[in-house]
């Protein structure tokens, strides 16, 4: 049983300093005493101590899976999505908080779902996934005003401004971050004031006016300082910064990228400090300090790659092939230049996803907003139809482009030397080599279209033919909300079907490297076992019967990708009420894992197509679901650069088992 808050708050406000923390934690025998101390003990590191702080959050979370408090349960899990959000690891931070989000709503714990629904929120917009952040902002707005949480209310007006800024929406985005310091005046929300300015005075900068993103800056600044509060006072040091370099004062830009640096280093947050690099090797390349830049440019690309942020990498791959360019060193100007267009082209194709999703956000802010209401819905229906030939066009002007950089740049060495005669002769062999390459990743393209051309068209024409029905007024609100449905359902497979294409096409360009590490397979195959059991629309049953303690030694992501494309083969081909097990067994220094179905099963025809690179098979699922047929030969790609084997074990009505091989750790 729980003590009351107030004989907490009595314990907790005679304490000091942490060492009398640690004191009175030591001598304190009552875990839900305990777990106020440890709290404030966390408050006391939070950022300025990131690894004490992660310490004293799981410390939290045991002591209240312990004790069966649901409601500190949900804060602990909200903590360390915090901390690995503070760190810019997003995607962890994710788990953490879709776990708070659970244990919030399972008690109906209002503040909490409303700050877990914020954290997705964070998340999201942190992974660049602007249509997910608006959409978990909206539902914790929704609720923030449900339970009367005005501080919640005012901090997520000022996140949906956040992300209409990010979606170049700079009107809107100061429109939601004024009303959000509106609202934290209202309450003396100063750290959200602070908030605020910062982003307003971003907002100025991005307008080009300068001085008054100076001065909104400045002021954010201050009360940042005045609070204490360092987890915003970095960002603000950033964007000062960026003022001062606009107006051609590099040398106060550089002492402002060094202290927002050191800040976020301090913070653990790795890519801040990488961003941080890459600014300031952007400014010392313009002063010609190439020594200096170039050693910049190497660790922000090195955490880039670390980390695999593409957005980092093609940044910084960007000016490198500057750097070498005004280093006269071609060939390696041209090398970077040349992958940072490879990943350009896959985070294009990723948005394609973004840009559908895209179409509902603005729908549902038109409901709110009368100008964006007025869009004209013929106009977007002419932009989904050339948005393809778009596509091809602008590939097009990208090699264009590089074209006539590789012809300037011979023309240039031409006039430098006449004696550069032989020079010039290697140097065409290596165009020639480049053309080649160029060629065969057009072919890669063509198949890469013909498949999104062919799999786009049905959810494509399921969204023309809503925008058709409310332009003529046809269709009620709750026939909208039931198409609109059925229509995110058929996005949602269009996703996947990306997801699997551009993993595919990394294979093909042998841009994936491996990220050893080891790991648990029984909380791996749960955790992927989790997601289905969210979208389990047959009522199948999922056993995880991988032996307790096992490990092994993979590549998580592709260990992941493995996992779910088997176990979504195997629902694919399954009738309702199915069953899916995963089991393990263990032979020396290898371990095979087997994925087992009771479905339809496979003829020996369909056995030796399923794994062959050479060909797309696929064929229709029971509830005649649709596949690109990349799946299991994705699965073979990354079982084999793991070092390991793939094969499957079936008989038409007897289901299905697919076995593969890993390392032990």
């Amino acid at each position: 049983m729980l003590f009351s808050s107030t004989i907490l708050s009595v314990k907790a406000n005679d304490i000091d300093y942490p060492d009398s923390l640690r004191v009175l934690f030591q001598n304190e025998k009552t875990d839900s005493i305990r777990i106020v101390l440890l709290t404030q003990a966390f408050k006391h590191y939070f950022v300025d101590n990131i690894d004490t702080s992660f310490i004293l959050s799981r410390e939290i979370l045991e002591l209240s899976v312990k004790t069966q408090d649901t409601v500190q349960i949900g804060q602990s899990n909200l903590n360390i999505a915090s901390l690995y959000n503070a760190q810019g690891n997003y995607a962890e931070a994710l788990v953490y908080d879709r776990r708070a989000l659970d244990f919030s709503s399972a008690i109906d714990h209002g503040t909490g779902v409303v700050a877990a629904l914020n954290g997705l929120g964070e998340d999201y917009l942190g992974l660049g996934l602007f249509n997910d952040a608006f959409s978990y902002y909206q539902q914790a707005l929704s609720k923030a005003e449900e339970v009367g949480d005005e501080l919640m209310s005012a901090v997520v007006t000022y996140n949906l401004g956040r992300v209409f800024k990010e979606t170049g929406q700079l009107a809107k985005s100061a429109e939601f971050i004024r009303q959000s310091m509106v609202l934290s005046e209202q309450i003396n929300d100063e750290v959200g004031r602070a908030y605020s300015l910062n982003d307003l005075g971003e907002i100025f900068l991005l307008q080009g006016e300068v001085e008054s993103a100076l001065e909104s800056l400045q002021s954010a600044l201050t009360v940042a300082e005045d609070l204490d509060e360092d987890v915003i006072i970095p960002q603000i040091l950033i964007n000062m910064a960026r003022c001062y370099e606009e107006g051609g004062q590099m040398d106060i830009a550089v002492g402002f990228y060094d202290k927002a640096g050191v800040l976020f280093a301090k913070q653990s947050n790795i890519t801040e400090v990488a961003k941080t690099n890459l600014k300031k090797g952007q400014v010392a390349m313009t002063n010609l300090d190439m020594e200096t830049a170039k050693l910049l440019f190497d660790k922000a690309l090195m955490v880039g790659e670390n980390q695999n942020n593409a957005k980092i990498i093609i940044e910084t791959l960007t000016e490198l092939s500057k750097w070498y360019e005004l280093s006269d060193k071609t060939a390696e100007s041209l090398q970077a230049l040349r992958r940072s267009m490879i990943l350009r082209d896959s985070l294009n194709a990723i948005n394609l996803d973004q840009q559908f999703s895209q179409t509902l956000m603005e729908f549902e802010i038109g409901r709110k907003d009368l100008a964006i209401a007025e869009l004209n819905a013929q106009q977007q229906l002419r932009q989904q139809q050339i948005k393809n030939q778009e596509f091809i066009r602008n590939v097009l002007v990208v090699i264009l482009a590089f074209t006539a950089i590789l012809l300037f740049t011979l023309y240039r060495n031409s006039v430098k030397s006449r004696k550069a005669n032989a020079k010039l002769i290697t140097h065409q062999a290596e165009i020639e080599a480049k053309r080649k390459e160029l060629e065969s990743l057009l072919l890669m393209k063509d198949k890469f279209f013909s498949i999104v051309s062919h799999d786009l068209r049905s959810p494509i024409n399921g969204l023309v033919g809503i925008l058709d029905l409310l332009d003529e007024g046809h269709i009620s609100q709750e026939e909208l909300i039931k198409v609109t449905s059925s229509l995110k359902q058929r996005l949602d497979g269009t996703r996947k079907m990306l997801d699997s294409l551009l993993d595919w096409a990394l294979v093909e360009m042998n841009e994936i490297t491996l990220q050893w590490e080891e790991v648990h397979m029984r909380k791996s195959v749960e955790d992927n076992l989790s997601f289905f059991k969210e979208i389990n629309e047959k009522n199948i049953s999922f056993i995880n019967s991988i032996s307790k303690g096992l490990k092994v030694r993979a590549d998580r992501n592709m260990l992941d990708l493995i996992l779910r494309n088997l176990i979504a083969n195997s629902i694919k081909f399954m009738d309702e009420m199915g069953k899916v097990e995963i089991l393990s067994v263990t032979n020396n220094d290898t371990v095979t894992i087997s994925v087992n179905d009771n479905g339809v099963g496979m003829a020996a025809d369909q056995i030796s197509k399923i794994f062959d690179t050479n060909v797309l098979y696929t064929t229709k699922g029971t509830a005649n679901e649709k596949g690109t047929g990349l799946g299991l030969k994705l699965c073979k790609e990354f079982v084999e650069k793991m070092g390991g084997t793939i094969w499957v074990e079936s008989e038409e009505g007897k289901g299905s088992t697919f076995n593969f091989t890993l390392k032990k750790a």
